[in-house]
């Protein structure tokens, strides 16, 4: 016990800051009546929902109480989305269609036709504005309140894998299947910078807490690039598997990234967690099932998803 107070002592003294190293835990168990497909979570962390059994269910957490259960017919969704407060949620299916509920009332707010299915699909902060990526198709922006497209961004090569929006939402990123990362603007779709230093697309990107830097990850590693010029700033060494997925803390001070096992996409691959500043990594989990979504909280929790034949398991990894 000495030996370690003195080397957390030195390392302090050494101007690193040591975090608690805790074993990730379940915090809540969600019942299903059919295993899970997708899972999204509020950055409230009070409301979660998912796609199982032909339902869209939403629960309030951490009490596991179902709020709402949202029939969706026989409509193959792929890809789920919902709003940092909760109070919207949003699905598109493999047949072009796209709709938005109030997550409370289960009321329609919007509904879409596009003649292909979402690769990404995201809200902007404020909950008011809904992006969506089209398979091959040029991202687009729609208000929720006037039901109308507020923006299109750029048509690339092959379309859009992932979309991030920074936290005032005046910045929209895109990971482009044509390997360049693209930094927007997030009300007129103008195009402000991009990144093309991947060799493979990037799966997912993340903005830091203050706007000014986008984490990025691709070709199994992360890249750290200026928002305002698309330049370089930091690239991690090479990763075990590609990153499909990046989120940042609420503070600002750690991303959280969760790897694809790229050899069998149906077995897990590993939730890494690292200094958003310096890419010093903090923590690593292999979940025992694949992560099936989750993220960092207000508060400062990561939470992540995973599913088994009969529920959906939310666990505390940081």
């Amino acid at each position: 016990m000495r030996a370690l107070a003195s080397l957390l002592g030195g390392l302090l003294c050494a101007g690193l800051t040591v975090y608690a190293q805790q074993s990730p835990r379940e915090v809540t168990t969600l019942s299903t009546p059919a295993k899970a497909t997708s899972f999204v979570l509020a950055k409230t962390g009070r409301i979660a929902g998912a796609v199982c059994d032909r339902t869209l269910r939403v629960w309030a957490l951490p009490e596991g109480q179902v709020l709402r259960t949202i029939d969706l017919g026989d409509r193959l969704i792929d890809l789920t989305a919902i709003s940092d407060s909760g109070g919207a949620i949003a699905a598109g299916d493999h047949g072009g269609g796209y709709t938005v509920w109030d997550s409370s009332t289960g009321a329609v707010l919007l509904t879409l036709s596009m003649p292909f299915y979402p690769s990404a699909l995201i809200f902007s902060p404020d909950g008011r504005r809904l992006a969506i990526a089209p398979v091959g198709e040029p991202v687009r922006i729609y208000d929720l309140a006037s039901h109308s497209k507020a923006a299109e961004l750029q048509r690339p090569v092959g379309g859009t894998a992932a979309l991030a929006f920074s936290r005032d939402g005046s910045r929209i990123a895109a990971a482009d299947a044509d390997t360049v990362v693209r930094i927007y603007d997030a009300h007129s779709g103008a195009l402000l910078a991009n990144y093309a230093g991947f060799l493979l697309e990037s799966l997912a990107a993340a903005f830091t807490a203050d706007g000014k830097q986008l984490v990025t990850g691709g070709d199994k590693v992360m890249a750290t690039v200026d928002v305002a010029t698309g330049a370089l700033i930091r690239k991690s060494g090479k990763l075990d598997d590609p990153v499909s997925f990046l989120d940042v803390s609420s503070n600002g001070a750690l991303v959280a990234a969760t790897l694809m096992h790229a050899d069998n996409m149906l077995m897990p691959g590993p939730v890494i967690v690292s200094e958003t500043a310096s890419g010093r990594r903090v923590m690593q989990w292999l979940p025992p099932t694949l992560a099936l979504g989750g993220g960092w909280t207000n508060d400062g929790h990561l939470l992540i998803a995973t599913a088994t034949e009969a529920a959906v398991h939310v666990w505390r990894v940081q």
